[in-house]
């Protein structure tokens, strides 16, 4: 994969680093307000249909309710991506193409970045039992079964959790960022860890594969100077995941 440079015309249509982190702030919390908004509708319309005095064992049951996950999902990378282009189109300075760089991407680089996934898969895999990441595998588990409609599951993960995810922190952030004092180097690991962070509900196990995979998507961001070819890894994880859990949930393969 060859690094694509900018032109110095380019550099000057995007926010600084000062105002990306702001913005970025602004952009993530309409992401967690929507989410808070989301599972308190949940936790009402389950509270009225079935009120109980143990109220925490009530949110225990959301934490892992599969169609709240989706619902979730979907409404936040809305409100989320929303924000971000009403930030983009405050700017004047570039279409929404051009800022987070939706530049298409080579049949060469296309099949590189397939060989990258499969790689990481391969990897997961082969740690993930010495490790044991029950906790994680469990809660997709869980939240698979109670879904009520697994198609839902499946969109909100295959696709609007890496549109936001990598909109925000591949795309956003990221074009901010590296031109600031950061740099790219320091604009890959930041990005990374912030999105780690974002899966606090993760083990430790888990937090480190999301930080490993979120250096990984940098990297391939920076040298490919498109944000398709991460939009097409995050994509790809998160489908193999939730086949992979089908696969096991029915029997499948087990």
């Amino acid at each position: 994969m060859q690094s694509e440079t900018e032109s110095p015309k380019a550099v000057s249509k995007v926010w600084g680093g000062w105002s990306t982190i702001g913005f970025g702030l602004a952009i993530l919390a309409a992401y967690l307000i929507v989410q808070v908004l989301v599972a308190l509708i949940f936790f009402i319309k389950k509270y009225l249909s079935a009120p109980t005095p143990d109220l925490a064992q009530l949110l225990a049951s959301l934490g892992t309710d599969g169609l709240l996950v989706s619902v979730s999902i979907i409404a936040s990378a809305i409100a989320g991506m929303s924000a971000a282009i009403l930030f983009i189109k405050i700017r004047k300075r570039a279409t929404i193409k051009e800022y987070l760089a939706l530049k298409p991407i080579s049949k060469k680089v296309f099949l590189l970045n397939i060989a990258i996934v499969i790689g990481l898969i391969l990897i997961s895999s082969y740690l993930s039992p010495i490790l044991a990441q029950s906790r994680d595998e469990m809660f997709m588990i869980e939240a698979y079964k109670t879904s009520v409609w697994p198609a839902l599951l499946g969109i909100s993960v295959v696709v609007f959790a890496p549109l936001f995810e990598e909109g925000f922190f591949r795309g956003f952030l990221f074009v901010g960022l590296e031109r600031s004092r950061l740099g790219p180097t320091g604009t890959v690991i930041l990005t990374a860890v912030a999105w780690a962070l974002l899966h606090l509900q993760y083990d430790i196990f888990g937090m480190a594969t999301i930080l490993v995979l979120g250096l990984v998507f940098g990297i391939v961001r920076l040298k490919t100077g498109s944000l398709w070819s991460t939009l097409l890894l995050h994509s790809i994880w998160n489908l193999v995941a939730i086949v992979g859990t089908a696969l096991y949930v029915n029997g499948i393969g087990s």
